[in-house]
């Protein structure tokens, strides 16, 4: 029975087509690896960036952006119709603020945000594989990602209102040194202009 077992044993070590079976199974295993990994490396699709740009809600990032813009454009707008029309009406600027409304509504729309982010998918696309995003997309979904999704927005704010007084200061400095400068440089020109 023993040498029976021995046998067998060694007819199945020996046997080409057991071995080449374990070698193709092998060769399967390595070249689906390496699809995997050239798959990971590859470049993300269009679809896959999008559900990043969803997880990141930069959609709606864009559209506090674009809100603050308006805002911002309205009031110079206001003020080129003071300079444009000084005696404007009420009802003018009325009117004017209406069509003001009616362009921004008609540039800024949802249409023009999702053009600006079809239009951004090829930098992502150059710049991460498809294992990054894959990464980008696990770690965002996560909970973690998820509470620093959330908190961004606040941290932001209060990280610029932190460091306001700080950027005030080194503003304050560096345009005082300019200031410096410049009057430096005027007095070099008013002594190489003397004879």
């Amino acid at each position: 029975m023993r040498k029976a077992l021995g046998l067998l044993v060694a007819m199945v070590a020996l046997c080409p087509a057991v071995a080449q079976q374990s070698l193709g199974e092998i060769a399967a295993q390595n070249k689906a690896a390496a699809e995997a990994k050239k798959a990971a490396s590859s470049a993300p699709s269009s679809g896959e960036v999008m559900k990043l740009f969803g997880l990141l809600q930069i959609e709606k990032t864009m559209s506090a952006v674009i809100a603050a813009t308006k805002e911002q454009s309205m009031e110079f707008a206001g003020q080129m119709l003071h300079e444009r029309m000084p005696d404007a009406t009420d009802a003018q600027k009325k009117q004017f603020q209406a069509m003001i409304d009616e362009e921004m509504r008609q540039a800024l729309g949802p249409e023009a945000i999702r053009e600006m982010l079809e239009a951004t998918v090829p930098v992502y696309q150059r710049h991460l594989t498809k294992g990054d995003l894959d990464a980008m997309i696990a770690f965002y979904s996560s909970p973690v990602g998820q509470k620093i999704l959330q908190e961004q927005p606040a941290m932001v704010q209060e990280s610029m209102e932190a460091s306001a007084g700080i950027q005030q200061r080194i503003a304050r400095t560096m345009f005082q040194k300019i200031d410096q400068r410049v009057q430096q440089m005027m007095e070099e020109e008013k002594k190489a202009a003397k004879p």
